[in-house]
């Protein structure tokens, strides 16, 4: 087979797959010395159409976790998609190699699908996926990625074309029903998956659920229920969206993220500016409060020589403090004339570090930290500092780059120069010890906080 060439230029390695519509080859393009996926299938048989449909739906994605169609053929027998050959395992297999997967990882894994399907809804021509399956969902690298659209529809354009029923054991009951799918219809299909991913097993409705339940009782109360609501068999009483869905994993995620700091190791994280009065000590504050008030004890430091600490100090009357820690509306400080007392880190699982400006002196210090975040302004004159502090840092990409005091038209225009760098906006939140709650922020520190 590997001396096979198809279409002048396109070399034959091997068959990677064959399914029930189409056989799947690996290819290298001749001349550019690349892999391409090559899927063929007859040209009479009954999913034909559905061929066709993927590479017109695939034409106009653009996603790092999607396949790229460079090209379609056909001969007289046969109709040949040319896609970009996405590397990995399937989920299948890979759930194959473990006995268990830990519950971090199938959260993670199911947040990131939740990404996918987002972008998907997010296109001017919404596209409803239908068909999420195991064999659908290529690892690599602990990324997932989504191959095969030959079931998707544009939700726009339901009722111009016959969908597919999906796969047995990952198909929502609508798809049988001839009801109109929509995006709880895809709900069902992450629930499958997140059944499949903690049970090692195919989900099955017709089996009691008692019996169904005893394949995931090893894994969180909390993930348990929201399993049990994707695979509702009426739409109306799963999650209304992918975007709430999404949330609920993240929320998951979040409280082990949490444990974990207090359970089993400690977290350090670094704060630095671009240059001087950007709000690093605020958001320092924001980030040790946002802990203490979720019950994990957190301790800020201030490595910094702003004084900006002593200045609260002296605003406030008895304070409380413990071997050089000052306690301010529950949070736990450590100001700069204090760090060299020793501190023990059991104590505080958690320790944030305001090192003010960034610069050659203290950047050592700040990259030994587990988190690392960036602020920095977005007005003209600023963006100079921000290029110095890149250059400084040569484009890490484990860092986290946070703009202050501009508004989300002004954030959008900035990102764009900012390369593929992990960018965040600052809400307006006047109270950095987070006496009032607001979601945003919390939302925002969530996402900080993932190491």
């Amino acid at each position: 087979m590997s001396d096979q060439i198809w279409f002048q230029k396109y070399r034959i390695i091997k068959l990677l797959g064959r399914g029930g519509s189409a056989e799947v080859f690996l290819a290298e393009h001749i001349k550019l010395k690349s892999l391409r996926a090559i899927k063929r299938i007859s040209k009479d048989h009954i999913q034909h159409e559905q061929l066709l449909n993927e590479a017109y739906i695939l034409k106009n994605l653009k996603h790092s976790c999607i396949p790229v169609i460079y090209d379609f053929e056909e001969d007289v027998f046969n109709s040949y998609i040319i896609e970009q050959y996405i590397e990995g395992t399937s989920l299948k297999v890979f759930r194959q190699q473990y006995r268990q997967l830990k519950e971090n990882l199938i959260l993670k894994f199911a947040i990131q699908i939740c990404d996918l399907l987002q972008y998907l809804y997010s296109l001017d021509n919404p596209i409803l996926y239908l068909d999420l399956k195991p064999e659908n969902i290529i690892v690599s690298d602990n990324v997932v990625k989504l191959i095969d659209f030959g079931a998707s529809v544009f939700k726009n354009n339901l009722f111009e074309r016959k969908f597919s029923f999906g796969t047995k054991g990952y198909a929502a009951p609508e798809l049988y029903t001839g009801h109109t799918p929509d995006e709880r219809t895809d709900i069902y299909g992450i629930g499958a998956l997140l059944y499949y991913m903690a049970a090692g097993t195919t989900y099955d409705c017709k089996l009691l659920k008692g019996y169904q339940n005893k394949y995931i009782k090893r894994y969180s109360k909390s993930l348990q229920r929201i399993i049990e609501q994707c695979l509702r068999q009426h739409p109306f009483l799963r999650y209304p969206s992918v975007y709430v869905l999404k949330n609920k994993l993240l929320e998951i995620n979040h409280k082990k993220i949490i444990c974990r700091s207090i359970n089993e190791e400690s977290i350090s994280i670094a704060v630095a500016g671009t240059q001087h009065r950007i709000g690093t000590t605020h958001l320092s504050i924001l980030i040790t409060a946002y802990y203490n008030k979720y019950g994990n004890k957190a301790l800020y430091m201030e490595r910094n020589d702003s004084n900006h600490i002593s200045e609260i100090l002296n605003r406030y009357q008895n304070i409380k403090t413990k071997d050089g820690i000052c306690q301010i509306f529950n949070c736990n400080i450590l100001p700069n004339f204090t760090l060299n007392l020793p501190i023990n880190k059991q104590d505080y699982p958690v320790t944030v570090m305001d090192y003010g400006c960034l610069d050659t002196n203290n950047l050592e210090d700040y990259l030994r930290a587990d988190i690392k975040l960036i602020i920095s302004g977005g007005k003209e004159w600023e963006l100079g500092n921000t290029e110095e502090v890149l250059r400084l840092l040569n484009k890490q990409e484990d860092i986290k780059y946070l703009f202050n005091f501009l508004d989300g038209n002004q954030f959008g225009k900035i990102i764009k120069h900012m390369d593929k760098l992990n960018c965040y906006r600052i809400p307006y939140e006047p109270d950095p010890f987070m006496q009032k709650n607001n979601e945003y922020l919390n939302d925002l520190i969530k996402s900080l906080i993932k190491a």
